[in-house]
Protein backbone atom coordinates (compact mmCIF):
# COMPACT_ATOMS: atom_id res chain seq x y z
CA UNK A 1 0.00 0.00 0.00
CA UNK A 2 1.32 3.24 -1.16
CA UNK A 3 0.13 5.76 1.32
CA UNK A 4 -2.63 5.73 3.96
CA UNK A 5 -5.84 4.16 3.44
CA UNK A 6 -8.77 6.67 2.96
CA UNK A 7 -10.29 8.01 6.75
CA UNK A 8 -14.04 9.11 5.10
CA UNK A 9 -17.37 7.91 3.68
CA UNK A 10 -17.67 8.65 0.03
CA UNK A 11 -21.29 8.83 0.49
CA UNK A 12 -22.33 10.61 4.12
CA UNK A 13 -18.75 11.95 5.19
CA UNK A 14 -18.39 9.89 8.35
CA UNK A 15 -14.94 8.85 9.92
CA UNK A 16 -14.04 5.31 8.98
CA UNK A 17 -11.57 2.82 9.49
CA UNK A 18 -10.71 1.84 5.78
CA UNK A 19 -9.28 -1.74 5.76
CA UNK A 20 -6.85 -3.06 3.10
CA UNK A 21 -8.54 -5.04 0.18
CA UNK A 22 -7.41 -7.36 -2.55
CA UNK A 23 -8.58 -5.69 -5.92
CA UNK A 24 -8.95 -8.29 -8.75
CA UNK A 25 -9.04 -6.14 -12.00
CA UNK A 26 -12.13 -7.89 -13.57
CA UNK A 27 -12.23 -5.75 -16.96
CA UNK A 28 -8.87 -7.97 -17.09
CA UNK A 29 -10.55 -11.52 -16.93
CA UNK A 30 -13.66 -10.08 -19.24
CA UNK A 31 -11.11 -9.36 -21.61
CA UNK A 32 -9.72 -13.21 -21.16
CA UNK A 33 -13.01 -14.96 -21.21
CA UNK A 34 -13.99 -12.45 -24.37
CA UNK A 35 -10.51 -13.63 -26.27
CA UNK A 36 -11.34 -17.14 -25.45
CA UNK A 37 -14.75 -16.70 -27.24
CA UNK A 38 -12.88 -15.54 -30.43
CA UNK A 39 -14.21 -12.18 -29.47
CA UNK A 40 -11.76 -9.18 -29.43
CA UNK A 41 -12.97 -6.71 -26.49
CA UNK A 42 -11.97 -2.71 -27.12
CA UNK A 43 -9.11 -1.44 -24.98
CA UNK A 44 -10.30 0.41 -22.13
CA UNK A 45 -9.14 4.32 -22.30
CA UNK A 46 -6.45 5.22 -20.45
CA UNK A 47 -8.64 6.97 -17.75
CA UNK A 48 -9.99 4.41 -16.91
CA UNK A 49 -6.79 1.74 -16.52
CA UNK A 50 -5.59 4.99 -14.26
CA UNK A 51 -8.96 4.72 -12.11
CA UNK A 52 -8.65 1.08 -11.57
CA UNK A 53 -4.89 1.07 -10.27
CA UNK A 54 -3.48 1.42 -7.05
CA UNK A 55 -4.41 0.67 -3.87
CA UNK A 56 -7.98 -1.00 -2.95
CA UNK A 57 -10.07 -0.24 0.68
CA UNK A 58 -12.94 -1.61 2.06
CA UNK A 59 -15.18 -0.03 4.95
CA UNK A 60 -18.75 -0.37 6.33
CA UNK A 61 -20.03 2.63 7.59
CA UNK A 62 -22.34 3.44 10.64
CA UNK A 63 -23.37 6.38 9.56
CA UNK A 64 -25.03 5.68 6.75
CA UNK A 65 -25.03 2.06 6.62
CA UNK A 66 -23.57 1.45 3.23
CA UNK A 67 -20.40 -0.56 2.20
CA UNK A 68 -17.31 1.26 0.14
CA UNK A 69 -15.22 -0.09 -1.73
CA UNK A 70 -12.48 2.20 -3.25
CA UNK A 71 -10.22 1.59 -5.67
CA UNK A 72 -7.22 3.72 -6.75
CA UNK A 73 -7.28 5.74 -3.42
CA UNK A 74 -4.23 8.14 -3.66
CA UNK A 75 -3.50 10.57 -0.98
CA UNK A 76 -3.46 14.04 -1.81
CA UNK A 77 -0.28 15.01 -3.12
CA UNK A 78 1.71 17.45 0.11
Amino acid sequence: MAGPPPQFCPWCGTPIAFEAHEHEARHELFAEQARAEGNDPPPLPERVKEMLTGDSYVAACPGCRTISHVVGHRPPET
